[in-house]
């Protein structure tokens, strides 16, 4: 018997090294166990690919399209760059048949780009962030692209047999904002990868005895704070804060940090994994931040983070400090002041917090992107009415 066909639609891939390309590669491994899978990508910007199509498996196939280089930090380029690229994406996607087309963001125009241009009828939307509500609105042009695109989007949704979200607040966003049947959302949050974690498991964590550390790593852009933090720790001697990942700010970061003379805080720029694990081993805290209006959001890093069973301090509302309620070492606020981190960074160095185990475990047991990738596969073969690997029994193998 035949497989079902499914595409998947991602502007982010291997070899591309993020958090969403390593998600999605997972996903795709995991789904190919049971369907026949082509993944339409975009390549790093300016990078040609290896080969136009790569053939994983048997039933996995990796379609590229050439992403010229383009100035990402102009905010008008770079709408034109993923509005032109999304409908490109779609189409070239419809290269393949297939019984159902799943695509996942953060491009803002590819949610409508799939909904209006895939030739297929079966559409799951795998939101991981809602992007065009973070869009910026300074300027008479920002806000009426704003507008645009929220229109868009928001209309698109009914074209969707399905659609996936990482957290709660999310789902209740969708609901209350964009009017979304609530019986169409499907949680299914993000995670870790397994080697990932097993490999941070077999590390040493040694606490500096000198210093108190307190180590960020992850994307330096528009939605982390960072500012009240620096001025918390500024030239605090024995102290000192690191800033591992790149991002649209990372250069204003590091021209601040210039012009204020802050002699304590290193922006060593995006690390290779394996480069960032001593930082992991000698911090004696990690430090993650979001601003008020992304509270909707969970940034991935923060499950890499729990299973390291460091301490943990959190600035913000919303969806990541809910998550983080749930398990120990947590040193959360929500006042935004330099007086109020000072006051935590204190308490911590005051309480010196073990490592979590029961942190460690709890990311073990419930937030392996590899189990996590099993619930695309039972709801993508619930709308196939396809049977998933531990509901086929020896009779149906049998009629094959």
């Amino acid at each position: 018997m035949p497989r079902k066909k499914i595409n998947i639609i991602t502007p982010h891939f291997a070899p591309e090294n993020t958090a969403a390309s390593h998600r999605m590669e997972s996903v795709a491994r995991t789904l190919s166990a049971s369907f026949e899978v082509n993944v339409f990508t975009l390549t790093e910007k300016g990078k040609k690919p290896r080969a136009n199509v790569e053939q994983w498996n048997d039933d996995l196939k990796v379609h590229y399209l050439y992403l010229p280089n383009y100035p990402k930090n102009i905010f008008l380029i770079r709408a034109f760059f993923e509005w032109w690229y999304s409908k490109k994406l779609v189409r070239f996607s419809n290269s393949v048949n297939s019984d159902l087309v799943m695509f996942t963001s953060p491009f803002m125009f590819l949610l409508n780009s799939v909904a209006n241009l895939s030739n297929c009828k079966n559409k799951v939307a795998d939101i991981r962030d809602l992007v065009w509500h973070y869009l910026p609105a300074k300027n008479f042009v920002q806000r009426k692209l704003k507008s645009v695109v929220t229109r868009h989007v928001h209309s698109s949704f009914e074209k969707f047999i399905a659609i996936t979200v990482t957290n709660h607040s999310e789902k209740d966003w969708l609901i209350k904002n964009a009017n979304v049947n609530p019986e169409k959302i499907e949680v299914i949050p993000n995670g870790l990868s397994e080697d990932k974690f097993r490999f941070l498991q077999t590390i040493r964590y040694s606490k500096p005895q000198k210093d108190f550390v307190i180590s960020y790593i992850g994307n330096i852009g528009s939605a982390q704070v960072f500012i009240p933090l620096i001025e918390a720790i500024r030239n605090k001697e024995g102290v000192k804060l690191n800033l591992i990942g790149d991002g649209n700010e990372r250069e204003n970061i590091q021209r601040y940090l210039l012009e204020e003379d802050v002699r304590n805080v290193f922006v060593p720029g995006k690390l290779r994994w394996a480069r960032i694990i001593p930082y992991y081993q000698s911090s004696s805290i990690l430090y993650s931040g979001l601003k008020e209006e992304f509270n909707t959001a969970v940034p991935s890093k923060i499950y890499e983070y729990l299973s390291t069973g460091l301490p943990i301090l959190f600035l913000g509302q919303g969806a990541t400090k809910s998550l983080l309620e749930n398990f120990d070492n947590i040193y959360a606020i929500d006042d935004y002041s330099e007086e109020a981190l000072k006051k935590a960074i204190a308490k911590i160095r005051y309480e010196k917090p073990a490592n979590s185990l029961p942190n460690t475990l709890a990311i073990g047991e419930n937030f392996i992107r590899e189990k996590i990738s099993l619930n695309f596969v039972e709801l993508l073969a619930g709308i196939l009415n396809e049977k998933v690997p531990g509901e086929i029994f020896v009779e149906d193998l049998l009629k094959q």
